[in-house]
């Protein structure tokens, strides 16, 4: 994890982990996911333990652990998850390029808008070979952040999604990764690579309900980055905030229409 994590640590970022988690469970988090009980699964980038109970609760006798940077993360992780009743996640602080696991340990490796915070990510992924068994799987799922595409266009929401961009490139993050992660597992040495693009497309026509949680989803973490793009970037307040008032228009405009690809990527241990 880059040490300029630019949604930081506060409170209400934990509780917006774990509604984004929510948004997430049924299209993004379990797609095509199927654990088996006895199975040991660790998520690099836990965090504050959210997609580990979605995964603890959909997969009874899952062997969980979790691994992040933050001490504040993990604890907060710790009390969520006993309150679900996952009572013995093996949840560590730590750096997920020096996993303090033995080799071999795991059957499954997770990680989820994760991948796209690291300065070296490969670094990561040799480590997440070295831990997983042989024929043990891995899971990435991260976007590229110049496919949330709005309609009607906008010239100020194109400024706001380039130094959106800008802002994670300068924390030493990409927001450009989704399209790697078959390239970076295969060379990491996996075998079996795939890596999927999954469209979702919602339109005030269509599905309106569905375009405003979708709007809503973005806003929740896009609005709180805005005073970093002027800060630590520099850029106009003014256009800033108008490409944000744009974006949350789009579910009030007849023709109004917004989407995302995601990139779902995994690999077997050979």
């Amino acid at each position: 994890m880059t040490l300029d994590y630019i949604h930081g640590y506060s409170d209400e970022e934990q509780l917006r982990l774990i509604q984004q988690a929510e948004y997430w469970r049924e299209e993004l988090i379990l797609r095509e996911i199927n654990y088996l009980p006895g199975e040991s699964l660790l998520e690099i980038g836990c965090g504050v333990g959210a997609v580990l109970g979605i995964l603890g609760r959909a997969f009874p006798g899952l062997q969980l652990a979790g691994i992040d940077l933050q001490d504040k993360q993990i604890n907060f992780a710790n009390q969520y998850l006993n309150n679900l009743g996952l009572n013995n996640v093996d949840l560590q602080v730590g750096d997920a390029s020096k996993l303090p696991w033995q080799d071999n340990h795991f059957d499954r490796i997770y990680a989820i808008w994760f991948i796209e915070h690291l300065s070296n990510p490969q670094q990561v992924l040799h480590e997440a070979k070295r831990v997983l068994k042989p024929g043990g799987t891995i899971t990435l799922t991260e976007t590229d952040y110049r496919t949330i595409l709005v309609s009607p266009e906008s010239h100020d929401y194109r400024y706001l999604q380039n130094y959106l961009c800008e802002l994670m490139l300068q924390s030493q993050g990409n927001p450009y990764i989704g399209q790697s992660l078959g390239t970076l597992l295969n060379t990491a040495g996996f075998k079996q690579v795939k890596n999927k693009p999954i469209a979702f497309h919602y339109s005030s026509s269509l599905n309106n309900q569905q375009l405003k949680k979708f709007i809503d989803y973005i806003d929740s973490w896009l609005a709180p980055t805005l005073p970093q793009m002027i800060d630590k970037l520099g850029k106009n307040a003014k256009r800033l905030d108008a490409g944000l008032d744009w974006f949350n228009n789009i579910p009030y405009l007849a023709n109004g229409a917004a989407s995302i690809t995601i990139y779902r990527a995994s690999g077997i241990n050979f």
